[in-house]
């Protein structure tokens, strides 16, 4: 190869390098703005698209986000729940749905993004006219394969079809962790007393990569090309059954361990019976649609987070188990031990602490500040049914 040759090869990997860590650092900051407003990073990336365009139809921002009209739909409706849209009729078609965002409450997705925007702006100040046309084709080129391939790997993922199996010895293990880094479809876990490994788990449909190091379990789907993560983690993980439908990792977990899990960027479906386990922490970030969740007897304060928004929240504890939950984004339907919470202002629950209802649901059962095993549940960017009994 002569010395031009190299020189292009080199050239040629350092962009697409550049652009790899680029999109990179966009999904990282597009996840920053919707942990700071509780939201999922689909959310925060359709506000900012909504906030620049000023108004828009369900059907142009599924076109924008990558979702299908339907997960559209249900994502401005926690939008709307959540006070930072709402609907219109088009005033020239009223048959039509305008989405308008509230400006007082986006004003921070505004703020977050144009400072991105200046700062790239700044960055590519200084090129030539003939220099900015130059980079306009690359990105135009390269957005236009990217969805080429998306769709391409998206009917591929469709249609495929493999289980695998995973299992790791005990070892010196004397904790365990669990964490999905990458969004997840349908997790299945329970507790098992009579498991002598570490875990065991059987993957169904996309097959992750699992590593295993000092007790702790990464479980990793597919690793997204630059160019499709936009449709992947930012427009599907919370609407998985589209692409993920016959996909699901079950796993057992050691029970004679206690357990931290940690499940990242968006989960469609988690049912968990961790009855027999030692729980020491459950955090979700990045929205979940559907959790049936049964826990253990804590040992100690054992906090539970779902973060970014969730749909139907079933929450099973053992009976006389203090908790305390705190819901902040809105929620439609909260009902504790077969009590109905709703409507505004303050409500007694069990002669307690108030639940709040602007906003803001937060109470504690009776016990819970003398309790040294109790639960802390947080929810952040709201809910549509929330239940929690003892079971």
């Amino acid at each position: 190869m002569s010395s031009h040759e190299t020189r292009r090869t080199e050239l040629l990997n350092a962009v697409l390098l550049a652009t790899r860590k680029m999109t990179g650092q966009g999904i990282l900051f597009s996840q920053a703005v919707a942990d700071r407003l509780g939201l999922a990073v689909t959310d925060a990336e359709a506000l900012e698209q909504l906030t620049t365009l000023g108004r828009a139809t369900a059907g142009q921002i599924a076109e924008l986000t990558g979702l299908t009209t339907g997960a559209a739909t249900r994502m401005i409706d926690r939008l709307e729940q959540s006070g930072f849209v709402r609907r219109a009729a088009d005033p020239a078609d009223r048959r039509r749905v305008i989405v308008e965002p509230i400006l007082e409450r986006v004003r921070d997705v505004e703020e977050q993004y144009a400072a991105l925007r200046a700062a790239t702006q700044s960055a590519i100040e200084s090129y030539s006219e003939a220099d900015l046309d130059l980079i306009r084709g690359y990105l135009e080129q390269a957005l236009e394969a990217g969805r080429t391939v998306a769709a391409e790997l998206a009917q591929a993922r469709t249609s495929a079809g493999h289980d695998s199996s995973s299992v790791a010895a005990l070892g010196a293990a004397t904790s365990g962790r669990l964490v999905f880094v990458s969004g997840a479809p349908y997790v299945m876990l329970r507790g098992d007393r009579n498991l002598g490994s570490l875990y065991r788990a059987q993957f169904r449909g996309a097959i992750p990569k699992v590593r295993v190091r000092d007790g702790t379990v990464t479980v990793r789907y597919g690793r997204l090309s630059w160019f499709e993560w936009r449709a992947q983690i930012a427009g599907q993980l919370l609407e998985a059954s589209a692409h993920w439908r016959d996909d699901r990792a079950d796993i057992a977990l050691n029970a004679d361990l206690p357990w931290a899990i940690e499940l990242r960027g968006g989960v469609s479906r988690l049912t968990a019976d961790l009855a027999e386990l030692e729980l020491a922490s459950l955090e979700a970030t990045g929205g979940i649609s559907k959790v049936d969740l049964n826990l253990p007897s804590p040992r100690a304060l054992v906090p539970i987070r779902i973060g970014g928004g969730a749909n139907d929240l079933a929450l099973h504890r053992p009976a006389g188990t203090a908790i305390r939950l705190s819901v902040r984004g809105g929620v439609n339907k909260v009902t504790v031990d077969g009590q109905r919470i709703h409507g505004r202002g303050d409500v007694t629950f069990e002669g307690d602490g108030p639940i709040r209802m602007a906003g803001e649901v937060a109470f504690e059962t009776k016990g819970f500040g003398s309790s040294s095993q109790r639960y802390e549940i947080e929810l952040t960017g709201g809910a549509n049914r929330l239940s929690i009994d003892t079971k």
